[in-house]
């Protein structure tokens, strides 16, 4: 029932493969899901990932293992009990209401920005192979991240001055290259008023001065596509015109749906039926529980469900798993994890007080 993360033939390079091969991470006080211990490791003493293709290969496992997994309600007056969608985040359920929210967030940006409503799309990227050979895609990633702080307080100093909101999103790399299925960040920005692409240059400062594994070469302002996307008539779009900014009233309506195609929640497909690649990142993404998108806060409270009065009697009380209910016990829920290293670290050395 397992598909191979890598069958022959499959055009992959060779470099490609042999980062399918590599541990999920080299590195000791790594958190991962439990899934991806490798009981197999010759210490049995000390803590270690599986491969990447075996975490694809377990995460395929546990997307089948929740096929017949439903989230079941009772209502607290009448004990009557209903049952909801897959309770995971790779489910298509959770894919559409994924695409609901980025929908809600296409409305709350044209409703506060209007005609002026701007957007820019940035990339953030980090070599996969610094010195050749492929990295642990765990601590590629890591590295990814590491610029994150520094690039949310450029951004927010850059916009300082004008309404916005952005939503972060990762994106794993297609095709069959030695960085297919690594990762890369894309800032959406939507912006009160036209923004030059110049005005981010300092977010990109921020991005290379942080992460070590990111390269000049791959990060410019000339990549940073700025569009109108508020009415004909805005009286700021002749001048997006001088500029050479393009502009298209639909606009916005596309970006939600290119979003929810970085997002891999653009339609109904069965997960374990997503290219390669994109099963790839999502079993990275599984093993360490890091969410695929960073809205910032006003893109979360334009994102917000505002219909209805939202409370309700109904409360979860358990799973039913192949016609099994198994109940909620107050003591579990969460992910089992595990620290990668040494399960017996040495006792710190005694402090001299002398």
């Amino acid at each position: 029932m397992t598909n191979p993360a890598d069958p022959p033939n499959s055009g992959y390079s060779l470099s490609s493969r042999q980062s399918r091969k590599r541990p999920l991470t080299d590195r000791d006080g790594i958190t991962l899901r439990k899934e991806v211990l490798d009981l197999d490791h010759r210490n049995i003493d000390e803590n270690r990932s599986i491969s990447w293709n075996g975490a694809i290969n377990r995460y395929r496992d546990y997307i089948r293992d929740k096929r017949n997994v439903s989230t079941v309600f009772e209502h607290g007056e009448t004990g009557e009990t209903a049952t909801g969608s897959s309770p995971h985040r790779f489910d298509p359920d959770y894919s559409a209401k994924q695409y609901a929210k980025l929908k809600d967030l296409e409305r709350g940006v044209q409703a506060r920005f209007g005609k002026r409503l701007h957007t820019g799309m940035l990339s953030l990227t980090a070599s996969s192979t610094p010195t050749g050979d492929p990295l642990p895609c765990v601590d590629h990633l890591d590295e990814l991240l590491s610029s994150w702080s520094a690039v949310s307080r450029a951004l927010r100093r850059v916009l300082d001055d004008r309404r916005s909101a952005r939503l972060a999103i990762l994106e794993p790399h297609p095709g069959d290259g030695a960085n297919n299925g690594y990762l890369h960040i894309h800032i959406a920005v939507f912006v009160d008023g036209y923004v030059k692409p110049e005005t981010f240059q300092p977010v990109i400062d921020a991005h290379l001065r942080n992460c070590d594994l990111a390269t000049a070469d791959a990060h410019t302002t000339d990549d940073i596509q700025i569009r109108h996307a508020g009415a004909d008539r805005d009286p700021g779009y002749l001048h997006s015109l001088a500029e050479g900014i393009e502009h298209d009233s639909d606009q916005l309506g596309e970006l939600a749906i290119y979003l929810a195609e970085y997002l891999g929640t653009y339609g109904d497909d069965d997960p374990l039926e997503a290219p390669e690649h994109v099963q790839a990142a999502n079993a990275l993404l599984w093993a360490t529980n890091r969410q695929r998108w960073r809205p910032c806060s006003t893109a979360q409270f334009l994102m917000a469900y505002s219909g209805p009065d939202t409370a309700t009697d109904w409360q979860v009380v358990g799973i039913e798993t192949n016609g099994e209910f198994i109940p909620c016990d107050g003591t579990r829920g969460g992910v089992d994890t595990f620290v990668t290293g040494s399960q017996y670290p040495p006792d710190a050395p005694p402090t001299d007080h002398g």
